[in-house]
């Protein structure tokens, strides 16, 4: 759980995970692709790619002929503020940042804390553009509350404008008139003239800490969702199968309902699949029988049980934190679980040793949702729906368990050593 805190305090955003998962992967001798390069793959190689910076797809091919995939899925962003284009405001001596909603934050959550500015700029060169991480992961703004005394009612709970209470104040120029672009081209070296665009964001400096009476809980930003995906690259890693590639794919824009080019409603993980099975000469014909034999184990964490708000949650369906891997379900396919993936993924768990539970929402709540439907739209493949059970989810500062992630990588180590093959529509064979 330590390494996975020192994995977050450098990862504000997507951009920087997944810039991060390519020093992993590069370092345990991953070879990049490029998708507007021929691939040349070899049996028993490992491989990724990366799509617009902020996603990223591996793989590990066996040794031997292959006949499926095995496929895992998580996102890397998290909700919360972004930068407009034109995002300098001021108000009379003060300077504040004009910012939109990104995904769904809880509010309140983001007052009275430091706040730092990180994502990605796009600089003009002389032969092109080329795009540069930025993590400003210094206290350079801050979203104050109202007092009290003129809003009586706070502890009633009040209804937050993200147009009026919550942009970020950042300067007061009667003291010294700091331009952000100017602290941004001096961290990088560039001219601010230089910067022709970007995607920045609001982070929280507080990058997370182990809590409890037996550091039982984990706290962190962003723990929904690059816990489940840390876990997954973790278990790529040290994975190795004797007739299936492994594949991880890590999307953006799961908070805003991924129909981007790198997020799950793209086609980065279908185009990937028949590059794969392309490169090793099989047709079309033959890698739709791959696809039939696949299965894809979807990871998002999961909404655990609040012990303040006990009528929240289903009775016989709540799950709980330190209490092992959770497989979600849903009647409306929310959650693209059916009896027969969750049954193949309980076997599982049980041969990992890991522990395990099932979870719905109470009938009369809508809960919330994830790739897995939408990624079985465009590759029609098995797929079940699990994460791990976390507390505050959306908040800018979330609660999980921290026995819950070796669990996580346990049991999709022993996912990856599985080839499936599906006999008949009823049985399952590995």
């Amino acid at each position: 759980m330590k390494r996975f805190l020192n994995f977050i305090k450098d990862t504000p955003t997507a951009f920087h995970a997944a810039a991060k998962f390519k020093e992993v992967l590069k370092a345990n001798n991953f070879i990049e692709l490029f998708e507007g390069e021929e691939w040349q793959l070899k049996k028993g190689g490992k491989y990724f790619i990366g799509r617009n910076m902020s996603s990223i797809l591996a793989f590990v091919v066996p040794k031997n002929d292959y006949y499926s995939f095995n496929i895992t899925a998580a996102h890397l962003d998290s909700p919360t503020f972004k930068l407009k284009p034109n995002f300098t405001l001021e108000k009379g001596r003060y300077v504040k940042f004009n910012t939109e909603v990104y995904g769904g934050p809880i509010f309140s959550t983001w007052f009275d804390r430091p706040l730092g500015i990180a994502g990605r700029v796009i600089v003009a060169e002389k032969n092109g553009l080329s795009a540069k991480l930025v993590n400003l992961c210094e206290p350079l703004a801050m979203i104050p509350n109202l007092p009290i005394h003129y809003n009586r009612n706070v502890n009633k709970g009040v209804e937050l404008n993200p147009q009026i209470d919550l942009l970020p104040l950042f300067a007061d120029k009667n003291i010294n008139d700091v331009k952000l672009l100017d602290l941004i081209a001096q961290r990088l070296n560039v001219k601010a003239s230089d910067i022709v665009s970007s995607d920045l964001y609001l982070t929280n400096l507080d990058r997370g800490c182990l809590v409890g009476a037996n550091k039982e809980f984990v706290m962190a930003p962003q723990i929904d969702n690059l816990e489940c995906s840390y876990g997954l690259i973790e278990a790529l890693i040290n994975s190795e199968s004797l007739n299936s590639v492994n594949v991880c794919v890590l999307f953006d824009n799961e908070e805003i309902g991924s129909s981007t080019m790198q997020g799950a409603a793209g086609s980065l993980l279908e185009d990937s699949l028949l590059r794969i099975s392309r490169a090793f000469g099989y047709d079309y014909a033959k890698h739709l029988t791959f696809l039939a034999n696949s299965f894809i184990v979807s990871a998002d964490n999961a909404q655990g049980f609040h012990p303040n708000y006990p009528s929240k949650y289903d009775e016989t369906n709540a799950c709980y934190l330190n209490e092992g891997i959770v497989i979600k379900n849903a009647a409306k396919m929310s959650y693209a679980t059916d009896a027969m993936s969750s049954a193949y993924f309980q076997q599982i768990c049980k041969e990992a040793n890991v522990k395990y539970q099932l979870t719905t929402n109470r009938s009369d709540i809508v809960g919330g949702s994830t790739i897995g439907s939408i990624l079985v739209k465009n590759v029609s493949i098995p797929l079940v729906d699990i994460g791990l059970a976390q507390l505050a989810m959306h908040s800018a500062y979330e609660t999980a368990g921290s026995l819950d992630l070796e669990y996580l990588i346990k049991a999709i180590q022993k996912f990856y050593t599985k080839s499936l093959k599906i006999t008949a529509e009823v049985k399952f064979n590995y």
